[in-house]
């Protein structure tokens, strides 16, 4: 008599069960070749987060944007292409005199400025999409 009492008034143990929205039960299927794989496995690890969360909070938070245009590309090419020459003046500087270096210099810096503002200038009026 008593223990009939005394099941329906105690409380149930265990985990409280989550709500249908919050619940995680719908599942995606991905896949990944093997180098894909240990680099997503690595990141996570960095993380310190298991895969599964780190898959997800990536997918959900990440940025993805449209590529760059051909002509923003073109642009980085020329730039790294006046780096590349901008070091091998300062590797020959020992040898050029000091007027040649001054001319040769400033005319690699106005060109590298010209680009440098052209590119913040696109990319700061940019309509690039967020996918």
């Amino acid at each position: 008599m008593n223990t009939d009492n005394s099941n329906t008034n105690r409380k149930k143990g265990g985990r409280p069960k989550a709500s249908a929205v919050s619940r995680k039960s719908k599942t995606i299927g991905v896949c990944f070749s093997e180098p894909e794989l240990y680099a997503i496995r690595h990141r996570a690890s960095k993380a310190k987060l298991p895969v599964s969360v780190y898959c997800h909070d990536a997918i959900l938070n990440g940025v993805i944007k449209e590529p760059l245009k051909k002509e923003e590309l073109e642009l980085l090419r020329n730039l790294s292409n006046m780096g590349n020459n901008l070091n091998q003046l300062t590797k020959t500087a020992k040898f050029l005199s000091s007027k040649r270096l001054e001319n040769e210099g400033l005319l690699l810096l106005n060109a590298i400025q010209t680009i440098i503002n052209k590119l913040s200038d696109d990319w700061k009026n940019s309509k690039r999409k967020k996918l």
